[in-house]
């Protein structure tokens, strides 16, 4: 191997060397963070609930089973973090709150 093709295959990984740090910080990670839609906020009655819980797919279906009271017109039961919450589907406001029983 001659002086001229060494010196060419080693500038060659040298680039390829060089090059590899930045790929890799151009890449972005897949993972994500969910964050509490609450905040991590104390909830008490009258406040507006997080838009997320006055959805029809968070409505605690089962209430009655839960020993929970039949829901308000217009409002239905969800659970947030380790609470049981009436939440007026119309407006987000909350109506009631009870624990949940373990």
């Amino acid at each position: 191997m001659n002086n001229k093709t060494l010196i060419a295959s080693l500038a060659l990984v040298a680039g390829i060397a060089g090059i590899s740090p930045l790929v890799q910080a151009a890449q972005t990670s897949n993972d994500t963070v969910e964050q509490s839609p609450t905040g991590n906020r104390e909830l008490n009655v009258n406040d507006r609930a997080p838009d997320i819980y006055q959805r029809s797919e968070k409505a605690i279906k089962n209430w009655k089973q839960k020993g929970l009271k039949q829901p308000e017109p217009q409002a239905q039961w969800v659970q947030i973090n380790d609470k049981y919450v009436m939440v007026m589907i119309t407006n987000g406001t909350i109506v009631a709150i009870q624990p949940v029983e373990k």
